[in-house]
């Protein structure tokens, strides 16, 4: 068994100082043959453009579905249930407002220029980076 393990590194270090023989080990290995070849610039650009393509077919399926881009999408929160909304004028306001902004936003101002007192002064604004 140490003779095995003496001949292996023997072995290996012929093939690790021997730069001739080290660089027909990299380029078997590496190669088309090898166990992980390298893609050709070609093939890159093949695959790349194959993926951009996938890509914006699902876009297209996406804006057909009438879909909103992940990207653009509002934030979802938990909504309150209807029985949750009873004495909370400022949170029904702005509840409404949500509403407002989804189905009208042209309207929005207006609905502002009635918030009860406090409301906006209340209402914490906060943006993520």
């Amino acid at each position: 068994m140490l003779d095995a393990a003496g001949e292996e590194r023997a072995a290996m270090n012929i093939m690790l100082t021997d730069p001739d023989i080290l660089a027909d080990y990299v380029n078997d290995f590496f190669g088309p043959e090898g166990p992980y070849p390298t893609e050709t610039d070609e093939e890159m650009a093949a695959r790349q453009q194959i993926e951009s393509r996938a890509q914006f077919e699902q876009e297209i399926l996406d804006q057909e579905q009438r879909q909103v881009p992940s990207n653009f999408q509002r934030p979802t929160m938990d909504m309150p249930t209807p029985g949750d909304r009873q004495g909370q004028g400022s949170s029904s306001f702005w509840g409404d407002f949500s509403q407002l902004m989804d189905q009208n936003p042209e309207q929005a101002w207006q609905y502002l220029q009635q918030a009860p007192q406090g409301a906006l002064q209340a209402k914490m604004l906060i943006q993520d980076a």
